[in-house]
């Protein structure tokens, strides 16, 4: 029996979640049409996400049908053995340090976007502070000038919020280049200007500059990988960071924890992070497909055919989650989610993620606390329009005056 379910098409919370407790009724992996199965079994997701041999990430992540020239596809689309290579220099920019080094700026930037917000009053959290923070945290942290964060994150929320996620094309035109020509030509000219000061040995040392002289498989990343890598940064830091911390303020306010949370240590803010990633994943899922025949909790999928492991379906699995649907930051599991993936391709940028979502958490326990931060009475969550995203389109707060 095929279920009814398609991933690729942009649900609301009230049916979202309802319907993935009923495919997890239905069994591990549950066909549902068009050559898809879903994965709704934390043990079999890991088990995909990490057989490289028979499922592929270039194969799975856009609708069906849709292809992306290799030299186009972002890091959690490729696969070996370009994959492995590019990947360690990214995550060169992620490291424990390399975030420390991140922290004051972040922080800065969290405290002067809560400073200029006015009080009494109200104020959509979105484009006031979780949109910006995260944004302008990648943008400082791959070197693009300051003055430019704000059409970035324009850009990047159109990107987003348009077909070509799905479908790789939007009426102006195929792929990045013909969809978003501005966007594109904006980012190519960024990367030529590196890449002269690279020849000129006048370049920063950045993730960037490191992409452009790496030897990936004998050679240097060709105008077009450049272009896939830079975007997958900037879309990536911005969307699923700003979809977290925009749950985080979510979850605080409708179960009236400022106060208590601003008390809290480090450890407490940091385990409600981890248990907004479980409930509400900004992720909602990560395909793959098939390309050598074989079975997943004993269905067998060949090759052409693609499997959708659910994220925010596994997260709720009722066998390693007691109480799977309850937002408890006090469960002993809180870290196991998968989020953020599992296996080689597990997000580079969780790390980052985290850092920026629990300093926004910081600041905005501050300001909050001595503002009577609450939502407006009848506020109804309204999910991003992007089909593997969640997080509130919009998010109207009402503040009094300080205390």
């Amino acid at each position: 029996m095929v279920s009814t379910y398609d991933p690729f098409q942009v649900e609301q919370p009230e049916t979202t979640f309802k319907r993935l407790h009923e495919l997890r009724a239905e069994g591990p992996i549950v066909p549902i049409g068009e050559g898809m199965y879903y994965v709704t079994s934390y043990e079999e997701a890991r088990r995909v996400l990490r057989d490289v041999e028979h499922f592929s990430s270039a194969e799975g992540f856009r609708a069906p049908g849709v292809t992306v020239p290799a030299e186009d596809r972002m890091l959690g689309e490729q696969d070996a053995p370009q994959h492995p290579g590019v990947r360690r220099i990214v995550m060169s920019a992620f490291n424990p340090a390399a975030i420390r080094l991140e922290e004051a700026f972040v922080r800065q930037r969290a405290h002067a976007l809560l400073e200029a917000i006015d009080t009494p009053g109200t104020v959509d959290m979105v484009p006031a502070f979780t949109t910006p923070l995260p944004n302008d945290a990648t943008v400082h942290l791959l070197g693009f000038p300051m003055d430019d964060a704000t059409r970035i994150a324009a850009w990047s929320k159109e990107v987003m919020e348009s077909e070509w996620p799905a479908m790789n094309r939007t009426e102006r035109g195929e792929g990045m280049e013909g969809a978003f020509p501005e966007y594109t030509a904006y980012v190519d000219h960024f990367v030529a200007t590196l890449r002269e000061e690279v020849a000129a040995g006048k370049a920063p040392d950045g993730l960037l500059t490191r992409l452009i002289t790496a030897d990936v498989g004998g050679e240097h990343l060709s105008v077009r990988q450049m272009r896939a890598l830079v975007f997958n940064l900037l879309l990536g830091g911005l969307t699923t960071t700003a979809q977290l911390l925009g749950n985080v303020i979510y979850q605080l306010l409708i179960s009236d924890s400022v106060a208590q949370l601003a008390g809290a240590g480090a450890d407490e803010r940091a385990a409600f992070i981890e248990e907004c990633l479980r409930v509400y994943p900004p992720v909602m899922l990560i395909p793959r497909g098939c390309v050598q025949e074989t079975t997943v909790a004993g269905t067998t999928v060949r090759p052409g055919e693609r499997v959708i492991v659910g994220s925010a379906c596994v997260n709720r699995d009722e066998s390693l989650f007691d109480s799977s649907e309850e937002f408890d930051p006090g469960r002993a599991n809180v870290e196991r989610h998968l989020t953020f993936g599992f296996g080689p391709h597990i997000c580079a940028g969780a790390a980052m993620a985290r850092s920026v979502a629990l300093i926004g958490l910081d600041e905005f326990l501050k300001f909050a606390n001595i503002r009577r931060a609450r939502l407006p009475a009848g506020f109804t969550y309204e999910n991003v329009p992007t089909f593997f995203e969640y997080g509130p389109k919009t998010m109207p707060v009402v503040f009094d005056a300080p205390a």
